[in-house]
């Protein structure tokens, strides 16, 4: 017999005590409302987005990604606001906060990228940080698509 998880041990435990008090009711809801939550959750894993991007001047290559969660998101919105404030600054403190950045961003491309061939060592080092740039641009492009932002304004956050 299989294990039951912590997770299930207490979804089991909830049903038997409230079936035990006869509350078929409250049983129902609490079966609808688990069965809700796994079918956006599963929704969520098979919301993949086509990014199509340059790879070189005259190359568009089309990438598999899922698009970003709330969390993700905002990491990718809050690297995008820190290398705004800092680019073009030639001190050190700027250098080093866009390096900072700049590292980050192969570990967010691989992490939404489906093909787990696209993993960080390769946004790092085999292809060239234009292209890199270029699929987390059109990713965030792809993403907004729908949301009241326009395209020229995400462009903007190269």
């Amino acid at each position: 017999m299989a294990k039951l998880s912590n997770k299930d041990k207490d979804k089991a435990l909830c049903h038997d005590e409230l079936r035990k008090k006869g509350n078929e009711k409250d049983v129902d809801s609490i079966k609808s409302l688990m069965s809700i939550r796994s079918k956006i959750e599963r929704d969520y894993k098979e919301d993949i987005l086509d990014i199509k991007f340059n790879t070189s001047p005259n190359t568009i290559r089309t990438v598999k990604a899922k698009r970003p969660s709330l969390t993700e998101m905002i990491s990718i919105m809050e690297m995008s606001v820190i290398a705004a404030k800092y680019e073009g600054s030639g001190d050190a403190d700027s250098l080093s906060k866009m390096m900072n950045i700049y590292n980050r961003l192969s570990e967010v491309a691989s992490k939404l990228s489906i093909d787990k061939t696209l993993d960080k060592e390769f946004w790092e080092s085999k292809v060239s940080f234009t292209t890199l740039q270029n699929f987390i641009t059109s990713l965030i492009i792809e993403v907004q698509v729908g949301t009241g932002v326009v395209e020229k304004d995400m462009k903007k956050f190269r």
